[in-house]
């Protein structure tokens, strides 16, 4: 079992960098958009910017998206191994179960797989959601660190 102990801050946290990069975001546009600011950096500074704002937004997405299909990946992977497992679970306690002379014995073994499958559910739910809060993360780095190098470059 994945430990999500942490779980909780980490979200907070990501919460306040998307919001940190949703203002950050718009102060950049502001500066970018208004012709006052334009007129102030003169034509062929206001001509550069926007030569260079394109291929680095391009790069901040891509990094953007490449880190969302990497985790997509490992999310995919992750239920597949969490469903590989219960299937074998549950055959080892049919198993178990068709061994048993008595119908206690049936019930013991569909007891057991039920009490463990809560217990795997509830590990896989917390990794699962753990990754994703990881690839969420990851994602959202490109384009912050973009969008800060913007800022501080506009000011």
């Amino acid at each position: 079992m994945s430990r999500a102990s942490n779980s909780g801050p980490r979200f907070v946290r990501h919460a306040g960098n998307v919001v940190t990069l949703l203002t950050s975001a718009r102060q950049v546009m502001d500066a970018r958009l208004s012709a006052e600011e334009a007129q102030a950096r003169g034509s062929l500074a206001t001509a550069l910017e926007v030569g260079r704002m394109v291929p680095e937004k391009v790069l901040a997405f891509s990094a953007c998206g490449a880190a969302i299909a990497q985790g997509a990946a490992e999310l995919s992977q992750r239920a597949m191994d969490y469903g590989c497992a219960e299937m074998e679970a549950a055959h080892r306690a049919m198993l178990r179960a068709a061994a048993s002379p008595t119908p206690m014995g049936w019930m013991a073994a569909q007891t057991e797989w039920l009490m463990g499958s809560m217990n795997r559910a509830a590990s896989f739910g917390m990794g699962f959601s753990n990754a994703a809060l990881g690839m969420a993360e990851r994602s959202l780095r490109p384009v912050s660190r973009t969008v800060s190098g913007n800022l501080r470059r506009l000011r």
